[in-house]
C-alpha cells in the first residue's frame, strides 16, 4: 500500500485575501494508519510561487466550500463570543446581588437600624436595588435613631 494524502472539507481562510488557509490534511501511511495534521497552508511560497500544497487543497475542497465553511465559523465565532458575554454579564449581576444582600445583612445587624420603629424605612431599606439606596436608608435611619433632624420638602 502505498502513502495517500486527503484534506478534510473543513478548511477555512485565515485572511480575507484568500491567500492563507487552514486546513486538516489526512495522511494514510504505508501501513494503513491515518495521521491527521492541521496545516496552515499559504497560497505562495518564500520564492513567491504556488504552493503545492495550496493546489492540492484548492483541489480536493474547493474555494466554495473554504468560503462556506469561513463564514459558518465566523457566525459561530459571534454566537459564542454573544453567549460568552451574556455569560460574563449574569455572573457579574450574581456577584452584585450576593454583595448586596451580603451588606443588607450587615446593616441590619446594626442595633439602632434592627430597631427601628420606622418600618416604612426598614422596608424601603430591604428592598434597596443597590447599595447606593440601601446606605441611603440606613443613614436616614440611624440619622432618625440618633435624633439628628431629617428636614422635609413638601
Amino acid at each position: 500500500m502505498m502513502a495517500t494524502r486527503k484534506w478534510l472539507d473543513n478548511a477555512f481562510w485565515h485572511n480575507d485575501e484568500k491567500e492563507i488557509a487552514e486546513a486538516i490534511l489526512v495522511i494514510t501511511d504505508d501501513e494503513g494508519r491515518n495521521i491527521n495534521q492541521v496545516v496552515t497552508v499559504r497560497k505562495f511560497d518564500q520564492n513567491e510561487s504556488i504552493n503545492p500544497d495550496w493546489e492540492e487543497l484548492i483541489s480536493q475542497v474547493s474555494v466554495e466550500q473554504i468560503d462556506k465553511n469561513t463564514a459558518e465559523r465566523k457566525e459561530r465565532k459571534e454566537k459564542e463570543a454573544e453567549i460568552h458575554a451574556q455569560r460574563k454579564k449574569a455572573e457579574e449581576q450574581a456577584r452584585e446581588l450576593e454583595q448586596l444582600f451580603d451588606a443588607k445583612i450587615k446593616i441590619l445587624e446594626i442595633d439602632q437600624i434592627k430597631n427601628t420603629e420606622n418600618k416604612e424605612l426598614k422596608s424601603k431599606l430591604r428592598r434597596a436595588k443597590n447599595v447606593v439606596e440601601m446606605n441611603l436608608y440606613a443613614q436616614l435611619i440611624m440619622m432618625e435613631e440618633l435624633g439628628i433632624a431629617v428636614v422635609k420638602s413638601e
